[in-house]
């Protein structure tokens, strides 16, 4: 019987590790964290979520895209490239509701989701 039930669990504990890391970069608890440390007022928390879930959303076309079309090389280069260029885009954003005390955690929480995005 524990030959039939060993696979089972093995199974359901790849299942899990899988499942760990498919979280999304802007998830992880450590990203989270530094989220909530920048201190959003009331009024500032929905363009926070606006102005990532824009990074988020053109991040994962701009992937797509690459993806989509055959034969390229550099694609990985060519991601880290456009993500650096959404995540200035992002910062853009922050910087016209963000305080000037808010600054040093957006660009702490900044750095955890960029090191999540390509896990370094």
């Amino acid at each position: 019987m524990l030959r039939r039930i060993y696979p089972a669990l093995l199974l359901l504990a790849v299942g899990f590790v899988q499942a760990a890391e498919q979280v999304p970069a802007f998830m992880k608890p450590e990203v989270l964290e530094a989220a909530v440390a920048i201190q959003l007022t009331e009024e500032q928390q929905p363009l926070f979520r606006s102005a990532v879930g824009t990074f988020v959303d053109e991040r994962m076309k701009a992937i797509n895209k690459l993806m989509r079309r055959n034969n390229q090389t550099g694609v990985p280069r060519k991601i880290k490239s456009r993500t650096n260029s959404l995540l200035k885009k992002m910062d853009e954003e922050m910087a016209g509701f963000l305080t000037e005390e808010q600054m040093p955690a957006y660009e702490n929480y900044r750095e955890k989701l960029k090191a999540n995005l390509w896990g370094m």
